[in-house]
């Protein structure tokens, strides 16, 4: 059946002209913007929601993979600097993170742990935008592009003010989904149904609950709920310190009953950087969707709103230590781990990763993989860390427009490393810094000479050899 349709008069769309254009002021859109801004040129950034740095504080999940696959951490190497480690630091400094925890007996390959308040992250990215002078637009959807041959011209973007065309020289899609890339044409695939398979599910709702007494709460149930490691505040080693317990409540499903009876995974983290809150609960296994469908995503939303209501009244009615608790905050937007891949020159493979493959044209160094302590094929080799290639930010087709975060990467084991908080900002810095000085030369993205992108990167402390 054909849609219906109702055609509109012409009008005329006002424009606002600028260097670089950003869409999606999420973790890799705020790093591309500041990058840009830094080097000199005019951006604009633009953002649905009211609050910028998208995952990372919306959606809860705090970075924490600066360092090479390495479990001791006497051994590690930090392999991650430039604007991602300077975003930790300012943290750190307004009192909004642990700082870098040593982490001995961390399940995962990854030899220190961060946690971030989210609350104090929106603060610190708002004023690093603010100081970089990058033209902000929250509460704005982008909604399409105009584009000739191989080029952007133009996208467009709505707000309470109106409908504007923003005309810039450069572009960066950093929308999760590929929208810029979408609504140009370009060729696109997904992989979010496999997801299942490997973490499941592609979508997740973060939140947090105060009130607890976690030594009852250890006491009082001994077979279900552990205490997974415990880092008291270590002033000399910089850090607040760090707690993570574990209720696995199948262990005994008579005495909690109300938390079985949930579609939940079986086991829970909660991680504390504050005494009697858990500050950071992600298990709610969520809707199996392709959230870059409007209706999908709303749908998930409202479903996993209810979810997480329900887990935090079944935690107070089951776990003795609960007893007081309640939910004190909630992600703003809904995780979503995958919907959209944008093809681009290169797509990294997880058996690249795996052995720990360096390019050419690299744009930053990782070392965290969500599998590895799963899948032993995806451990990355000594020494513990890959090379992120600029191609790999380049769609297929299109000379003036770079891809950054979640939104690239098509092999789904290779994706679950990609997809990282700290992987997304350093995609994020290169695409900013390159978009940047295509605009200030007049070159389209495939013609910047990459030894000078290197220099610039270097410049702002990305670290490309270790």
């Amino acid at each position: 059946m054909d849609k219906k349709t109702i055609r509109i008069p012409e009008r005329e769309i006002p424009i606002i002209e600028t260097d670089v254009f950003v869409a999606g002021a999420g973790t890799a859109g705020c790093i591309a913007a500041i990058a840009a801004a830094r080097k000199g040129a005019k951006v604009v950034l633009v953002e649905k929601l009211p609050v910028p740095t998208g995952t990372f504080t919306n959606g809860g999940i705090s970075a924490f993979s600066f360092h090479n696959a390495e479990v001791d951490p006497q051994k590690a190497k930090r392999i991650v600097g430039g604007l991602p480690y300077e975003l930790i630091n300012r943290l750190i400094e307004e009192g909004g993170s642990t700082g870098f925890i040593p982490t001995e007996n961390s399940p995962y390959p990854c030899p220190y742990y961060i946690l971030s308040n989210p609350e104090v992250a929106k603060g610190v990215f708002s004023e690093m935008l603010m100081e970089a002078g990058v033209k902000v637009y929250l509460q704005t959807m982008f909604c399409g592009v105009a584009k000739n041959e191989d080029a952007i011209k133009a996208a467009f973007i709505e707000n309470k003010s109106g409908r504007f065309a923003v005309v810039a020289s450069q572009y960066i899609d950093a929308t999760g989904d590929g929208l810029i890339a979408f609504f140009a044409g370009l060729d696109q695939t997904e992989h979010w149904r496999e997801y299942d398979q490997v973490c499941g599910g592609p979508t997740g709702l973060v939140f947090a609950i105060g009130g607890i007494d976690f030594e009852k709460a250890l006491k009082e149930n001994p077979t279900g709920f552990i205490k997974r490691f415990d880092y008291p505040p270590d002033p000399l080693k910089n850090h607040s310190g760090l707690s993570s317990y574990v209720l696995a409540h199948t262990a005994d499903p008579e005495k909690f009953k109300n938390i079985c009876n949930l579609d939940i995974n079986f086991f829970t983290n909660f991680y504390s950087m504050y005494p009697g809150h858990a500050n950071f609960i992600n298990n709610s296994k969520g809707v199996k969707t392709d959230a870059s469908q409007a209706e999908n995503l709303s749908n998930a939303e409202l479903i996993m709103r209810i979810k997480i209501m329900r887990m935090a009244n079944a935690f107070r009615k089951d776990v003795t230590g609960y007893e007081n608790s309640y939910m004190t905050w909630a992600a703003t937007q809904l995780g979503i781990r995958s919907s959209k891949i944008t093809l681009c020159e290169k797509m990294l493979t997880q058996e690249e990763i795996s052995k720990a493959t360096r390019f050419e044209d690299e744009i930053g160094l990782y070392g965290f993989h969500d599998l590895a302590p799963k899948r032993e094929h995806c451990k990355i080799q000594a020494p513990g860390f890959y090379g992120l290639p600029y191609r790999m930010l380049l769609p297929l087709a299109c000379s003036n427009l770079f891809m950054a975060g979640r939104n690239v990467t098509a092999d789904i084991e290779a994706h679950m490393s990609t997809r990282n908080t700290v992987s997304c900002m350093l995609m994020g810095q290169g695409a900013g810094l390159a978009a940047a000085m295509c605009a200030q030369k007049g070159c389209d993205s495939r013609s910047l000479p990459y030894n000078e992108l290197r220099e610039e990167l270097i410049k702002h402390d990305v670290i490309l050899s270790a």
